[in-house]
Parts: C-alpha cells; sequence; structure tokens
C-alpha cells in the first residue's frame, strides 16, 4: 500500500502555485484598470472588485479579519473608480449597475457571516456601493430613478 503523504504534497505544492497565480494575475488586473479609461476602465475596476471580493471573503474565513477589512476597501474603491469612468465615458452602465447590485448583494452576504465586531465595516462598504448604484442611476434616468 502506498503512503498518501506524496499525494498530499503534491496538492498544498498546487494549492500554493494557483493561488500565487491569482494573486499575481489580480494584481495584473489592478494594473490594466489603472492604466485604461472610460469604458474598458469600468469594466476592468469591476472584474478586480469580484477577484478582490473573492479575496476577502477567503481572508476572513481564514481569520483574517484586518487583511479582509483592507480588500472590502479595495473593493469600494475600485467599485468607484469603476463607477465614475461609466459615468464620464457615458458606457458600460448598464452592466456596472448590475455588477454593483451583485458586489452589494455578496457584500452583505459575507458581512452577515462575519462576528457582530467585524461586521461594521463591511456594512458601511454595502451603503458606500449602495451610494454609487444611485449616482450611476441618477446619471442614467435622472434623480427620480435612484432606488
Amino acid at each position: 500500500m502506498k503512503s498518501a503523504l506524496p499525494t498530499r504534497v503534491a496538492l498544498v505544492v498546487l494549492a500554493t502555485a494557483i493561488a500565487s497565480l491569482a494573486s499575481d494575475s489580480l494584481e495584473k488586473l489592478k494594473a490594466r484598470a489603472d492604466a485604461a479609461s472610460g469604458k474598458q476602465q469600468a469594466k476592468l475596476c469591476l472584474e478586480y472588485v469580484q477577484g478582490e471580493l473573492d479575496v476577502a471573503n477567503s481572508l476572513f474565513s481564514q481569520g483574517q479579519v484586518e487583511n479582509g477589512q483592507a480588500a472590502i476597501a479595495e473593493v469600494v474603491a475600485y467599485s468607484e473608480k469603476g463607477t465614475n469612468a461609466a459615468i464620464s465615458s457615458l458606457k458600460y452602465r448598464k452592466e456596472t449597475e448590475i455588477e454593483l447590485r451583485r458586489t452589494a448583494n455578496r457584500l452583505h452576504d459575507i458581512a452577515d457571516s462575519l462576528s457582530f465586531e467585524d461586521r461594521d465595516p463591511a456594512k458601511a462598504a454595502v451603503e458606500k456601493i449602495q451610494q454609487l448604484r444611485s449616482r450611476l442611476l441618477a446619471s442614467m434616468f435622472g434623480p427620480k430613478a435612484e432606488p
């Protein structure tokens, strides 16, 4: 009977390599979002937001609350950057609104999974993203369109 140790070691090495690649590609996506403009910047920012939201959820699951809160701050910052790009370019606004709604819902679910003491920054982030959605809807349909 063969030992399962080499298989476990290989799986750990593989998981570490995949996590490293994901982090590296997320940093590249962030750099591309920073360098882009208009519709492309809005799209790239929101792709980065989704990836960073995955990172935040993972960090919270691992008990790294401070790092998770930092990732949420990145989510809010790039949500705002993407919203501003969509509004200024008058492109990708509908898709941006959909992604912001999805982000707010997912962030709300993450916040609900946190301990009571750690929820406030995540709940504040949800509120900020909802405000961004309101700005975006107002740019699309006028002030009466705000949710």
